[in-house]
């Protein structure tokens, strides 16, 4: 293949990947070709199976994919060298990564930056963490073996993400725990058209806004200590609300009004304006 044989100079800065046929991104589109990359958009790529393992691309900033009709699952490939492993503790992913926008997706159903058998280890190692431990591990059994699992580290993903957009994935069922876990800096999360979406949930580090539209089937919104406003629109769906101590502005669609009287406490004070652009202060 032509596009397999290319060979990028080690100095480009931007790069647009738009209506590629394969099925498998070139073994070129990685770390050690890419050391300049800052800004890369995958576009209407609709016969690749999986994304390419672009995780430890040193300095990519910004990170846009689009249209990618084939792909059902985004895992632990994405992440690149690093696969998941959690015995690692030096490599991090996506290590300056500011912008990610993911959209057009319209057969993603699974999103996760490990293999689920290492998630479960992962959640084991955080709970041994909280109970203390001199060296910072503890034994877990598998498969009737004794085995040893490091603490998870305090920032191996995302650690410069400040704003996350999806938009138009109606399969996806889920956000990766890891988003919550990892992304310490993340501001900004827009999420719109994700109709299989159940909650929204556990992002502690979330601090800026978040805009939730057009996702039917999302019925909570948790945990979110630091989020100071709130867009809802055309989330019919959206039964609790809850855990927002840190909410100072609630913004709702007028479709959403007489809903939101099921989940706003009497108790909260912000400002609260419908798409009309009148405003009331909840008392």
């Amino acid at each position: 293949m032509i596009f397999e044989q290319l060979s990028p100079p080690r100095n480009l800065e931007d790069l647009m990947i738009v209506s590629f046929f394969g099925r498998k991104f070139p073994t070129w589109l990685s770390t050690s070709q890419l050391s300049s990359l800052t800004y890369l958009k995958l576009i209407d790529c609709k016969s690749c199976l999986q994304l390419p393992p672009i995780g430890q691309i040193p300095n990519l900033k910004y990170l846009g994919i689009k249209g990618a009709s084939a792909i059902t699952k985004i895992g632990p490939e994405f992440v690149g060298s690093w696969e998941g492993n959690l015995t690692s503790t030096e490599t991090i992913a996506f290590p300056k990564l500011e912008l990610l926008i993911i959209e057009d997706m319209p057969n993603w159903e699974e999103w996760s930056f490990v293999e689920e058998e290492e998630e479960v280890q992962e959640e084991e190692a955080a709970a041994a963490a909280k109970e203390g431990g001199e060296d910072g591990t503890f034994a877990s059994k598998q498969k009737g073996e004794e085995a040893l699992f490091p603490t998870p580290r305090s920032s191996w993903l995302l650690p410069c993400l400040t704003r996350l957009e999806l938009d138009d994935c109606p399969k996806l069922r889920a956000l990766p725990p890891q988003l919550g876990q990892q992304a310490t800096i993340l501001k900004e999360l827009d999420i719109r058209d994700a109709k299989c979406l159940k909650t929204v949930e556990d992002l502690p580090f979330l601090s800026g806004h978040l805009l939730v539209e057009a996702c039917e089937g999302l019925e909570r919104i948790s945990n979110l200590p630091q989020v100071r406003e709130l867009f809802v629109n055309r989330c019919l769906n959206l039964r609790h609300v809850e855990e927002l101590g840190g909410l100072e502005q609630l913004l709702l669609d007028e479709g959403m009004q007489g809903i939101s009287q099921l989940w706003i406490s009497m108790e909260m004070s912000m400002s609260w304006r419908s798409s009309s652009g009148s405003e009331t202060q909840l008392i």
